[in-house]
């Protein structure tokens, strides 16, 4: 495991993270010129770039990939967001300290919503930028009539998207259902697809079939992992019944956003049959009775029941939706917005960087052009997570040179008209890069604004950019490494450890009868405690990843484990709701004894590197249908996520993950 190198650093960004958009780009574009035009025929010319900028972020957030009745939140709220951004600005003219409070309360509101998603973040971040144009464009000469005038056509044009969007929302949420069905989905991305579509009114039969998908998910990888800790021979008999079953769940996937229709499940049935006349092999785990063939007849009776729903009458006449785990908004602040969340750190030096960078523009006579590029190179360098800055400084550096030698070569080709045709031609090469193409679109985005926005000679102008992005540059890093340290000790196992410890005490405070009085009090403080170390290893991991090489396969490692405790606390989110709304258990003091105890050996067995007896909790008997939301189901899925916990951490422990990420960094 070594650091990462020149060559590494290069990489990093050109490493693509999905396709090139090259249909959302064309069809971006196409709005941005649209909204030009319509400005120009309503008298609205004078406004023509900061329309132009305002209209392609706005459709970057209309592109979320998100449900359609989602998307239109995030649009209305995106316009209120941007209006309140350019509103502060204007009022900022008043004095300095106003300035001041308003870019600090901004800056630090759009970072910190990336500790509830990448969504979330993401729409911060575009947030924070209309903000940074609403800086450079607003100065005393405005009429700021004229520029909510602006926003306002730049977001109807925008929404124009929302068109395709509504006609295409039953087929986008068919596919994203039909996602959970496919054996190459994660468990991570099965959950964030539930979240997703979390409170929409679905169909009765695809609200059914999403259970399925996620059942489905969860039982197929937790096999998988018994399965890899027998003897060979006995893998291949069980590995042809998984691959019967990832066939016909495939099948499944295309009938779901296709013709409507039943799949063959002859096959999985046999190699069933040949699993339990022929297999003398015990799972090692010690989980769900003798061995593992439980868990496989939980795979056959899901793929039936998908089956089954494939046939019924659909659109059917009833609805219903998902509730995401009881997540108290005032809890979820109080978990994260505190120092003890190395996000917390990240946030508060990037606000910090953000608006020295800004401040340079606001000093500046008519909030000149020039400055912007300071803080240009403060987001270049400084991302809104916890990765290294150092590595961005010289990752992302590079990627804005090679933009500023490539715009001189074009200077001496081409003549002004022809540049000006390339450097918008670079605005729809920076939304088809963007997300997925970091290092292009920041490319793309450098060339754009240096061939449109001259202010003296295109060489002088290109010179004068890279020293605006070496002092951005600069800026980040001394909020990062000087102002406020940001050099963060990482230990893994530790954190793993202390994340599994606090489930532990989550359940124990849901389930101890003799606290029942004081559950208002403890239960949200055990539940805040869970979500603050959920997102310290989140931070932890980010670190490890972005600072050294060849540890990608660990770091999905850790990352299963941290979504396996995500799944156990989602479960017992639940089971505490259940609970308090009536239903109860005969005997469940034994349950939480036994269930508190697995999860401190598992805890123990993670900070001391070393592999424990398999875990024992007695199952509660169940009413015979396992998608029934019921105290009893819930009990037995969280047995589930322990068991798979387990084996998750025995195989870290058997490849030695734990011992080589240990006070890093």
């Amino acid at each position: 495991m070594e650091k990462k190198t020149f060559t590494s650093w290069w990489k990093l960004p050109s490493k693509p993270t999905g396709p090139i958009e090259w249909g959302k780009a064309l069809k971006s574009i196409l709005l941005v010129f649209l909204a030009v035009i319509i400005a120009q025929l309503t008298g609205l010319g004078d406004g023509t770039k900061l329309i132009m900028l305002i209209t392609l972020n706005a459709t970057i957030m209309i592109d979320l990939p998100l449900p359609f009745s989602k998307i239109i939140q995030v649009t209305l709220l995106g316009f209120f967001l941007t209006l309140l951004a350019f509103i502060c600005s204007f009022l900022s003219l008043s004095s300095l300290p106003v300035f001041l409070f308003f870019t600090i309360i901004l800056a630090v509101f759009s970072s910190s919503l990336f500790i509830f998603s990448e969504t979330a973040g993401s729409l911060g971040f575009l947030i924070f930028i209309n903000y940074i144009f609403s800086v450079i464009f607003i100065n005393q000469t405005v009429n700021i009539r004229e520029w909510v005038l602006y926003l306002i056509l730049s977001f109807l044009v925008a929404s124009i998207l929302l068109v395709p969007r509504a006609l295409g929302r039953k087929a986008d949420i068919l596919r994203m259902i039909s996602t959970t069905f496919l054996p190459e989905t994660s468990l991570e991305r099965v959950l964030s697809t539930r979240k997703a579509l979390s409170g929409l009114l679905l169909d009765e039969r695809d609200y059914n079939l999403l259970k399925i998908g996620t059942y489905l998910t969860r039982y197929r990888t937790y096999s998988k992992l018994i399965i890899s800790t027998m003897d060979y021979q006995s893998q291949l008999l069980y590995n042809g019944f998984m691959d019967s079953v990832d066939k016909a769940s495939i099948k499944i996937a295309s009938r779901i956003t296709g013709t409507p229709g039943q799949v063959d499940l002859k096959s999985v049935h046999l190699e069933l049959e040949k699993i339990e006349k022929g297999s003398k092999t015990k799972s090692s785990s010690g989980s769900e009775g003798a061995g593992p063939t439980n868990t496989l007849v939980k795979l056959k009776f899901l793929l039936k029941r998908a089956n089954e729903l494939l046939l019924m009458e659909y659109p059917s006449v009833t609805g219903r939706s998902f509730s995401s785990p009881r997540t108290r908004l005032r809890e979820v602040i109080a978990a994260n917005f505190n120092l003890n969340n190395l996000y917390i750190h990240h946030v508060l030096r990037y606000s910090l960087a953000l608006t020295l960078g800004l401040l340079a523009v606001y000093l500046s006579p008519y909030h000149d052009r020039d400055f912007i590029w300071i803080t240009m190179g403060i987001l270049i360098i400084m991302k809104p997570d916890v990765t290294s800055t150092v590595n961005n400084f010289i990752s992302r550096g590079l990627f804005n040179f090679l933009a500023i030698i490539l715009v001189l070569i074009m200077g001496l080709i081409f003549p002004h008209d022809i540049l000006l045709l390339l450097g918008f031609l670079m605005l729809f090469f920076f939304r088809a890069f963007f997300p997925n193409y970091m290092g292009l679109s920041l490319m793309a985005i450098t060339i754009f604004v240096v061939l449109t926005w001259p202010t003296g000679p295109l060489w002088e102008n290109a010179i004068a950019r890279v020293i605006d992005i070496t002092l951005g540059g600069i800026i980040a890093f001394c909020c990062a490494y000087l102002i406020w340290p940001g050099k963060l000790t990482v230990n893994i196992p530790e954190q793993i450890a202390r994340n599994i410890c606090a489930n532990c005490e989550y359940a124990e405070n849901i389930f101890r009868e003799s606290l029942n009085r004081d559950k208002d009090k403890i239960v949200p403080k055990s539940f805040r405690k869970y979500l603050l170390e959920e997102k310290n290893l989140e931070s932890s991991l980010r670190k490890v990843e972005d600072t050294f090489q060849d540890v990608a396969e660990d770091i999905a490692l850790f990352m299963e484990l941290g979504v396996i405790n995500r799944k156990l606390f989602s479960d017992l989110t639940k089971a505490r709701s259940l609970l308090e709304s009536g239903e109860s258990i005969k005997d469940i003091t034994r349950y939480h004894e036994q269930l508190t105890s697995a999860l401190r050996e598992i805890a123990l067995s993670v900070d001391k590197n070393v592999i424990l007896p398999p875990v024992t909790i007695d199952r509660i008997p169940d009413k015979g249908d396992i998608l029934e939301e019921n105290i009893e189901n819930y009990l037995n899925m969280i047995i589930n996520d322990v068991h798979y916990l387990q084996l998750d951490v025995e195989l870290a422990l058997r490849l030695g993950a734990f011992k080589k990420y240990s006070k890093l960094i």
